[in-house]
């Protein structure tokens, strides 16, 4: 595990085992899991999948939790074992992005046992998709002459935009590179646009500089593509 991640999370996980003891499943995924964490710019992805949540059980994890906040990390996801068992229909982007990379931290694997329905995969793209290309749209057209304010939304949104052209791949039955620009250019393969500015701001991420206007137009024709292309295949239902 990269130092910066196990800086985080072993004395959470630590504190936690106090607490529940062997009850509970920790996963990391998201850019940790697959080698891309940026200290300072990614989020620490954990899911914690417990025996039981009662409100005694998070008054006691409260103070673990507490630790992350002060170092700006979001808390980890929390379901109870139930829960997430019949997740798979409303999280099926995130379970789908998690069965490609993750990592166990504690306890049994909870991830490996889902099965994502197609169809629900694909009205979940389709509708995440159409909600970013609606924003993206709405920011060009406010911000198309100042490339500060355009190179920030394109800092704050490409890494969600690369999860959603991931959870593409998937949906075509394709293999998922585990580098998010290898996995961004297959799935360009797949929607039929270059993705090649995609690559250029995630890579860019951390930076947060300036986006020329034409690489913001690329962006957002790259997830234009990917809407039309998700709103008419078939294979995964209406």
């Amino acid at each position: 595990m990269d130092q910066a991640i196990g800086g985080l999370a072993a004395p959470l996980l630590d504190e936690i085992d106090r607490e529940l003891g062997a009850g509970y499943s920790a996963v990391l995924y998201g850019s940790a899991a697959r080698g891309e964490y940026l200290p300072g710019v990614s989020d620490l992805n954990l899911l914690l999948v417990c025996d039981s949540l009662r409100p005694e059980m998070l008054r006691r994890l409260s103070p673990s939790l507490e630790s992350l906040r002060r170092r700006q990390q979001a808390p980890p996801l929390l379901l109870e074992r139930g829960e997430w068992s019949r997740a798979a229909d409303v999280f099926p982007i995130e379970v789908t992005d998690m069965q490609h990379a993750h990592e166990m931290l504690r306890g049994a694997d909870p991830v490996r046992e889902l099965v994502v329905d197609p169809a629900d995969l694909r009205r979940a793209l389709e509708q995440e998709l159409r909600a970013k290309l609606l924003r993206l749209r709405q920011a060009f057209a406010l911000h198309s002459a100042d490339e500060r304010a355009l190179g920030e939304l394109a800092a704050r949104s490409v890494s969600s935009v690369a999860a959603l052209f991931r959870a593409a791949l998937a949906l075509f039955g394709k293999p998922v590179p585990r580098p998010t620009p290898d996995a961004l250019r297959a799935a360009g393969t797949v929607v039929g646009v270059s993705t090649t500015q995609v690559v250029e701001l995630w890579q860019g991420r951390a930076a947060r500089g300036p986006c020329r206007a034409e690489l913001f137009e690329g962006y957002l024709a790259a997830v234009a593509s990917a809407v039309r292309v998700i709103d008419q295949f078939t294979g995964g239902g209406n």
